[in-house]
């Protein structure tokens, strides 16, 4: 693996800068949608980058967002990322243990629980992205390390027939959506030109590249680049246009009106990527009387 990367800082050197950097961010913006941390405008964060003390150094964390209503539910939003340290995974898997009922994330039949390697879906092509970036920077991929076996896990999402319907319904593909939040995120840059860019640039790659340490080098930069302000900044009106988001948090939210109609599930938790807590956040402060008790951050990444 070293020689690789040593042949390709030799091989890039060679390339105009103007190329790099354009395709340098086009592939950081994928690698974010992919990973979904994305950001909506006005609300409460779910994920961040804490740095360390030392060069290459730091965390990417996650939130759990705890809620109550006057019955006294709890409702916990666990964001994830969909890459993260076996250690985070598993934390997680005891954690969904104590609760009564977790609505989790997937595009899949309801009775389909994942399997080692991940499902084939209408988003198979981020699936094979985010395995590639697992592998990648030496760190666990979500659907090979939770335990979707657990017997209180309740599917909350879309099925793969509702979603290619959906997107159908509204001339959606995956490049049109990857489209629509690259535009979202140059028109929040281009409104806010004071305020700090991507730090995955040009001179931060090539100097990652160049360290004694490159897997944790480029690992930091990735985690740097997921924790800025959630990577990619989406409004709440584009969040509602777009399948992705806004008709599985539509779904999620569906699932969750139910089982708050059992009177067993007084703890119930949502595990959903970073990029629809808002949204859902949103909505159940806003239609189901619920109100922010605690936060708590977990560390998904420790670099190096």
């Amino acid at each position: 693996m070293p020689g690789d990367y040593r042949k390709f800082s030799m091989n890039i050197s060679k390339l105009p800068i103007s190329f790099l950097r354009f395709y340098a961010r086009l592939f950081v913006l994928l690698f974010c949608v992919a990973m979904q941390p994305l950001h909506a405008q006005e609300e409460s964060e779910y994920v961040r980058f804490v740095p360390g003390n030392m060069e290459w150094e730091g965390e990417l964390q996650t939130a759990i967002v705890s809620f109550e209503n006057d019955a006294g539910v709890q409702l916990n939003l666990v964001a994830a990322v969909h890459l993260g340290e076996e250690e985070y995974y598993a934390e997680l898997n005891d954690y969904f243990r104590t609760q009564d009922v977790v609505l989790y994330e997937l595009v899949a039949e309801p009775n389909q629980v994942p399997v080692r390697g991940g499902i084939e879906s209408s988003t198979s092509l981020i699936g094979f992205i985010q395995q590639a970036m697992a592998e990648f920077l030496n760190i666990g991929f979500q659907l090979d390390e939770i335990d979707y076996t657990q017997p209180n896990f309740l599917h909350a999402d879309l099925t793969p027939s509702q979603f290619d319907e959906l997107m159908d319904s509204k001339n959606e593909n995956f490049f049109t959506t990857f489209l629509n939040l690259a535009m979202a995120q140059m028109a929040e840059q281009n409104a806010s030109p004071d305020d700090s860019l991507s730090s995955f640039n040009m001179l931060s790659l090539m100097s990652a590249i160049n360290s004694e340490n490159q897997n944790a080098a480029l690992k930091f930069l990735f985690a740097q680049e997921l924790g800025r302000s959630g990577g990619v900044i989406v409004g709440e009106e584009l969040e509602q246009q777009l399948t992705l988001l806004g008709d599985r948090n539509k779904a999620a939210l569906r699932i969750l009106g139910d089982a708050l109609q059992n009177p067993d599930f007084r703890r119930v938790s949502i595990f959903y990527g970073a990029a629809h807590m808002p949204g859902i956040e949103r909505e159940i402060r806003a239609t189901m009387g619920f109100s922010r008790t605690e936060l708590r951050w977990q560390s998904a990444w420790i670099v190096p």
